[in-house]
């Protein structure tokens, strides 16, 4: 099988040194994995910038590296490949749909995608519709609100009649934690509504504020069948914005089978969601809330290998081309990934 591993910011898609880092410690670590597997022949992208790191640290001698370099029209490439493959796996932001947006172009062209379907990304991608649709199963979800552009000179005003200090504002479509801002003080606020007119972002989130750990749980996810893989701590920014730095994994936690059994029935809910899933959570005063769902791979899987004896690339190439849902990894030691 011709299986073409792609990740958006390691291949230069877009520019961001934090983003690319993370990206490129996902593709490292699904390379190292998939390449352990004889029958697969994998293609990749990696940007340019990046070649004095792979050749420090080489891949397998197998792995057919496309490089690309300084204005090289990364879609055009991305669709190059993708004529060549027998299947897909994608690693892309939530930003602006583009993780649907790639995976529905694998779909049009009968891929075989190791991941959810872009019916499935199009709910858990839009932040808004995900909450909407949890909250209406019955599970526990921040208190959320839209707020539109163009922002009106009333916009803290009306904030403020549903919500009080602290609160979040955070894309509707984001990944990464880029954009998402911790707000304690009528200043801050007024700061963020006057940076958010300026944004090319139409819509934002605006939710309470659940103060507790930020967990999250990792899962093998087929057809509504779910395999909860591992708890995970997640290692936040201890300022107003609210980004990713970290995860452990495993880790104990005093509601972590309540976290484990909200997460789970958050992925059994979403038609079409399929392979590694990221479920993010915050074990609160009250309990576990639901933040969001993560449809691919994430910094979790860097950390999860590194404590599990199996290759997990084959258990996701079995769940999503054979849909078998392997039996649960044993987990030993401990292991933390920080950016």
């Amino acid at each position: 099988m011709k299986l073409f591993i792609f990740e958006y910011f390691a291949s230069g898609m877009k520019e961001s040194h934090e983003l690319k880092k993370a990206g490129y410690a996902m593709l490292d670590a699904v390379l190292r994995d998939f390449t352990r597997i004889p029958e697969i022949n994998i293609m990749t992208i990696f940007d340019y910038s990046l070649k004095e790191r792979v050749f420090q640290d080489p891949l397998a001698p197998g792995l057919e590296i496309f490089w690309r370099k300084g204005r090289e029209d990364g879609q055009k490439l991305f669709e190059e490949i993708l004529i060549r493959c027998e299947a897909v796996l994608i690693i892309a932001p939530e930003t602006a749909g583009i993780l649907a947006e790639l995976t529905a172009l694998a779909e049009n062209r009968g891929k075989i995608v190791l991941g959810s379907c872009s019916k499935a990304l199009n709910v858990t991608c839009h932040k808004a519709k995900l909450l909407s649709l949890m909250g209406k199963k019955g599970l526990p979800v921040p208190r959320s609100d839209i707020l539109q552009k163009p922002l009106a000179s009333v916009a803290k005003a009306q904030i403020l009649e549903m919500f009080s200090y602290p609160l979040v504002i955070k894309p509707v479509c984001g990944t990464g934690g880029e954009g998402v801002r911790l707000i304690q003080t009528g200043e801050q606020l007024d700061k963020v509504v006057e940076q958010l007119a300026t944004m090319g972002e139409e819509t934002f989130l605006v939710q309470e504020y659940i103060p507790g750990q930020a967990v999250s749980v990792s899962l093998f996810v087929l057809e509504g069948k779910v395999l909860p893989l591992s708890l995970n701590r997640q290692i936040l920014k201890d300022e107003d914005e609210l980004g990713f730095r970290g995860i452990t994994v495993p880790y104990e936690h005093s509601l972590d089978q309540d976290i484990i059994k909200i997460a789970s029935a958050a992925c059994e809910q979403v038609e079409g969601l399929k392979g590694f899933i990221g479920v993010d959570l915050v074990a609160g005063p009250e309990g576990p809330v639901l933040i969001e769902i993560n449809s691919r791979i994430t910094l979790a899987y860097v950390a999860l290998r590194e404590v599990v004896s199996r290759n997990l690339a084959g258990d996701l190439l079995n769940l999503c081309v054979e849909n078998r849902v392997p039996p649960k990894p044993e987990i030993q030691g401990r292991y933390t990934y920080r950016l």
